[in-house]
């Protein structure tokens, strides 16, 4: 439940519009303006020009260094549209066509039943697994290297799409990754020195680069940071190199002279540009809104062409609003900044009500804590269904109601009112619904979960899922074993996690490492299993004589 969490949205402050543009804006940001806090730097572009720029809070915890506006950040996913752009020039200049065959130029990748196209790559309908999770699954830590060479080799091992291409839309960094691998091999270049010949050089962005070498010193880099407690930090490490998916470092300054010349070149009606707008469709023709690099949406009316990223503890998005000459960027090394309601509240204050309302998130924390009727709290125990594998129970002990999300720690409630539980670790309040007997339901943010009777298997009963399973794919093996009344997996790499039944499905067993689904041969014994984890399906494990 708390990976669902969403960071503490800004309320939309109606008194601020009026006042002169730099106190709006410190307003928005005033969590973050002091030293000892991870914070952010934000630019704003009106009609060509850069008219606000300044930076907030702590680059660098340890040596006090402040955020400014040419401190370096990792913009994660927003790297994306430099890629998109590589693609469209290589098209423009008749070197690939969108609906080439991508074997054509990467004959490494697997021949799967259905071809993959450069244009499934460009709007994330390829079907190819992403690589965080798939490599976190064969072994990776969040905590180590993942480089670029690692993904080509994930992808040369993937036996099956996750999906037929075109059939879903998927974001998948992978298909990015093999779009940068694309682009060395049609230009003869390297990805990087690609974009620095293409892009950098050009528009003079001189603090930007292309990280084929996390080891690489850069200098004035802000360090990433997550949000301990709420009142301390850690510092996440950074050592990836993704690249065409990821992977480049810059200032909101530099990010400017990009976001300047985009605007200045859809304008002009550059064909390179424009392609990078052009969004796609399913098979079935259900339209897909994500361009080259870049989501393109409008709403009331109000075209806005984005991107945000987050890697480690960044954080960060370009916001543009081509007909209204207008662009937000904002880079962040907190891993509690929300990119999106933070850029449309800076936007707000130039296109006001045009714009959809900021979310509001309610908080509760503030209001007394009652003490709860055992009777009562005893009709909210039990277990409720928040999606397909996700589940929830809660629990009375020693007259506090405690909460536990499946594969994850268990953590205490405050009572709020007859009905209303807040959780203070998911920053978010439970509502409990139709009560007689028992609670039927509980409302959770906009989720209606109902109560369902869970299924218990006994260690007896768990045994026969026991040993040892390997995947060819991932080149790695867990072994199963019965704990504690609990299945659990063991990795050499991931240590020790459980998995619990599914409350409604035959042998599917979820943890917070995924979800696998047993298989079993005619005669019922079990021989394998599949893992399924967010972007990656049904990765296939075949048990061990």
């Amino acid at each position: 439940m708390k990976r669902y969490l969403l960071v503490i949205l800004l309320l939309s402050c109606v008194q601020c519009i009026a006042q002169p543009l730099e106190t709006s804006i410190n307003q928005i940001f005033s969590r973050y303006n002091h030293s000892g806090v991870p914070g952010v730097a934000a630019l704003v572009i009106q009609n060509g020009k850069v008219i606000f720029k300044k930076g907030y809070g702590t680059a660098n915890l340890e040596y006090d260094a402040p955020i400014t506006p040419a401190t370096v950040f990792d913009i994660a996913s927003v790297s994306k549209q430099f890629t998109g752009f590589a693609i469209s020039t290589l098209i423009q200049e008749g070197k690939i066509s969108p609906d080439d065959d991508i074997r054509k130029y990467l004959p490494e990748v697997p021949q799967f039943s259905y071809p993959i196209t450069i244009r499934h790559l460009v709007h994330h309908t390829s079907g190819l697994r992403d690589w965080p999770a798939t490599l976190h699954a064969a072994g990776w830590r969040w905590d180590e290297a993942f480089t670029f060479e690692d993904i080509l080799r994930m992808v040369k091992l993937q036996h099956d799409l996750d999906f037929q291409p075109g059939a879903r839309y998927s974001y998948s960094n992978t298909g990015y990754n093999l779009l940068a691998a694309l682009v060395a091999k049609v230009s003869g270049k390297p990805f990087p020195q690609w974009i620095q010949e293409h892009v950098f050089t050009p528009l003079q962005m001189n603090a930007s680069l292309v990280s084929d070498d996390y080891s690489k010193v850069i200098p004035r880099l802000a360090s990433s940071y997550d949000n301990n407690d709420g009142k301390t930090f850690r510092k996440l490490n950074d050592a990836l190199t993704a690249l065409g998916s990821s992977s480049i470092f810059t200032t909101v300054e530099d990010l400017s002279k990009w976001v300047i010349h985009f605007q200045q070149q859809i304008d002009r009606k550059d064909p390179v540009f424009l392609r990078m707008l052009e969004i796609d469709s399913l098979n079935n023709k259900e339209p897909v809104t994500y361009g080259y690099g870049l989501s393109v949406e409008t709403n009331n009316g109000i075209r806005n062409i984005s991107h945000d990223g987050g890697w480690a503890g960044f954080r960060t998005t370009i916001n543009v609003y081509p007909d209204q000459k207008l662009a937000i960027i904002l880079l962040s090394n907190n891993s509690d900044f929300d990119p999106e309601s933070n850029a449309l509240a800076v936007a707000k204050l130039f296109l006001k009500d045009k714009l959809p309302a900021i979310p509001v998130r309610e908080d509760l924390s503030k209001l007394p804590t009652l003490k709860g009727d055992p009777e009562l709290l005893k009709k909210y125990t039990g277990t409720y269904k928040l999606g397909d594998g996700w589940y929830v129970t809660f629990t009375l002990e020693e007259g506090h109601m405690m909460v536990q999300a499946d594969g994850e720690s268990k953590f205490p409630t405050d009572i709020k009112s007859d009905t209303v539980l807040w959780v203070p670790a998911y920053q978010s309040s439970v509502t409990f619904r139709n009560i007689t007997d028992k609670a039927a339901a509980l409302k959770y943010r906009n989720i209606i979960a109902p109560r369902i009777t869970p299924v218990r298997l006994d260690s007896a009963l768990l045994v026969p899922y026991t040993g040892t399973y390997y995947s060819e794919e991932l080149e790695t093996a867990y072994k199963f074993t019965v704990q504690h009344g609990k299945l659990t997996a063991h990795h050499m790499r991931l240590g020790d996690f459980d998995f619990t039944p599914d409350r409604s499905v035959a042998d599917r067993f979820s943890s917070n490492n995924g979800t696998i689904n047993f298989l079993k041969a005619d005669a019922g014994n079990i021989t394998g299993f599949k893992l399924s984890n967010g972007r990656i399906k049904n990765i296939v494990f075949k048990k061990q004589e």
